[in-house]
C-alpha cells in the first residue's frame, strides 16, 4: 500500500495559489515520486524534464522556446539545482503570466535552489521541505520498524533488515562521493564519511567543532564547512540552543543530529532492533527521531530549540515562537520514565503551557507539577493546539 505524504495537500494548495512551487530534499526521498502524485490529483495537463538526463538538459538548450510552447501545461523539472541559470527565465515567464501552478521544481540542494530562485523569483515561488516518511505517514504499528529503518522509501520499504543495510549502504556512498561534489564540496570522501561517523557517535549532543575537528585531523573552520553541506543535503540538522533573557547561564552552542534515523544506525552499525536496543546511543537515537518528527511536522509554523544552562538546567525540545515557548519536551526512550532534577528546573525556568515526557509507547498519564508522560504516538495531540 502506497504510503501518503503529509506534504500531499499542502503542496496541491500551493500549486493552485502559487506560479512556483519547489520541493526540497535529500535525494531519494520521494520527491519525484510525490510529484507524480500532484501532477494527477491536479488533473492538468503537465511536462516533465529531469536535469539528470542528458537528453532532457539538450532540450533546455533553447529554454525559452520549449517553454512558452508548453504554456498552457504544469512543467516539472526534477534536480533543478543543476540548471540555477534557468531562474532569470522563469522569472521572465512568471512575469508574463502569473497564473498558479506553473512550474514545480524539485531539488537535492536548498541552498543552490533558495539562493537562486530568491534573487531571480522573490514573491513568485512557495518553498515546501520533503523528509524521509514520518510516524504520521506509516501506520502506528510501524513506528519501531520506521525508528531502526528510517524513513527512506527504500529503506524502510525493503523486504528485510539486510536489504535496509544494503540500501543505507548505497545512500551513504551516493551522498559522500557524489552529492558532496555536485554541491561544490571539494573533500575526501572517506574524510566525510568520517566526520559523519563522528557525528553518529555524539549524535544529539551540543556541538564541540574542536574536538571534531581534533578527532579528524581537521581544522575547526574546515569542519564547520563540511557541516553547512552535510545540512545542505538535509542529512544532519541542527537545534539552536534557545535564546532568553532568564538569568542563567546558557549553553548556547546547537546540538547537532543525522536527519534519518535509519542512517544514523548504518552509521553506528546497528542492523536489527536487537542491536539498536542494546546499544549504548539507543536514547539518544530515539531522541533524534522524536526531534525529526516534530520538526517535520511543524512544517514552519514554530522554531524547534534545545535549553541547558551551565548549572544543568535541561530540556532536550522546545518549540518556541518568537520568544514564548509554546511547548517543552524531555524525550526518554523507556515507557516508565524519570526526570533528573536539572530537567525539573528547566520546565519550570521555560514556564512553557505545554509540559511533556516523549516516550516510545506509555499510556497519557500525569508526572506532576503540570507534565504529562505520552507516547509519540500521541504527541501531536498535545501539540497541535499549542501550534496553531
Amino acid at each position: 500500500m502506497p504510503i501518503q505524504r503529509l506534504l500531499a495537500d499542502t503542496a496541491l494548495d500551493r500549486l493552485r495559489e502559487r506560479p512556483v512551487v519547489a520541493i526540497l530534499g535529500a535525494r531519494q526521498v520521494g520527491k519525484t515520486t510525490l510529484s507524480h502524485l500532484l501532477v494527477k490529483r491536479l488533473g492538468r495537463p503537465s511536462v516533465r524534464l529531469d536535469l539528470e538526463d542528458p537528453d532532457d538538459r539538450a532540450i533546455l538548450r533553447n529554454a525559452k522556446e520549449y517553454l512558452l510552447a508548453h504554456t498552457d501545461e504544469l512543467v516539472v523539472i526534477d534536480e533543478a539545482q543543476r540548471m540555477p541559470e534557468l531562474f532569470p527565465l522563469l522569472r521572465t515567464l512568471v512575469d508574463r503570466d502569473r497564473r498558479a501552478g506553473r512550474f514545480l521544481l524539485l531539488g537535492s540542494s536548498s541552498p543552490v535552489i533558495v539562493q537562486r530562485a530568491s534573487e531571480s523569483l522573490a514573491g513568485r515561488v512557495a518553498y515546501l521541505d520533503l523528509y524521509p516518511f514520518s510516524g504520521h505517514e506509516v501506520p502506528r504499528r510501524q513506528q519501531d520498524r520506521l525508528w531502526l529503518r528510517g524513513g527512506y522509501p527504500d529503506a524502510f520499504l525493503a523486504d528485510s533488515d539486510a536489504d535496509t543495510s544494503a540500501v543505507q549502504r548505497d545512500l551513504l556512498r551516493s551522498f559522500t562521493e557524489r552529492d558532496l561534489p555536485e554541491l561544490g564540496l571539494r573533500a575526501n570522501a572517506g574524510t566525510a564519511l568520517q566526520l559523519l561517523r563522528m557525528l553518529a557517535s555524539t549524535h544529539g549532543s551540543v556541538l564541540n567543532m574542536a574536538m571534531l575537528a581534533r578527532s579528524i585531523g581537521l581544522s575547526p573552520p574546515t569542519v564547520k564547512h563540511y557541516l553547512g553541506f552535510f545540512e545542505a543535503a538535509y542529512v544532519t540538522f541542527a537545534l539552536p540552543s534557545f535564546q532568553t533573557n532568564l538569568r542563567k547561564r546558557l549553553i548556547r552552542a546547537p546540538k547537532v543530529y543525522i536527519t534519518d534515523s535509519g542512517m544514523l544506525h548504518a552509521l553506528l552499525n546497528v542492523r536489527s532492533h536487537d542491536d539498536l536496543f542494546g546499544h549504548h546511543l539507543r536514547g539518544a537515537s530515539w531522541e533524534g527521531f522524536v526531534a525529526q518528527q516534530v520538526r517535520a511536522r511543524l512544517e514552519g509554523r514554530a522554531e524547534l530549540c534545545h535549553f541547558r544552562t551551565q548549572d544543568g538546567s535541561e530540556l532536550d525540545l522546545l518549540v518556541v515562537r518568537g520568544n514564548k515557548v509554546l511547548a517543552a519536551m524531555e524525550v526518554k526512550s523507556t515507557n516508565s520514565p524519570s526526570l533528573s532534577k536539572g530537567n525539573m528546573l528547566a520546565y519550570e525556568a521555560v514556564q512553557a503551557p505545554v509540559r511533556l515526557v516523549v516516550t516510545p509507547s506509555a499510556k497519557d498519564h500525569p508526572y506532576g507539577l503540570g507534565i504529562t508522560v505520552c507516547s509519540l504516538a500521541t504527541l501531536w495531540d498535545h501539540l497541535e493546539a499549542a501550534v496553531r
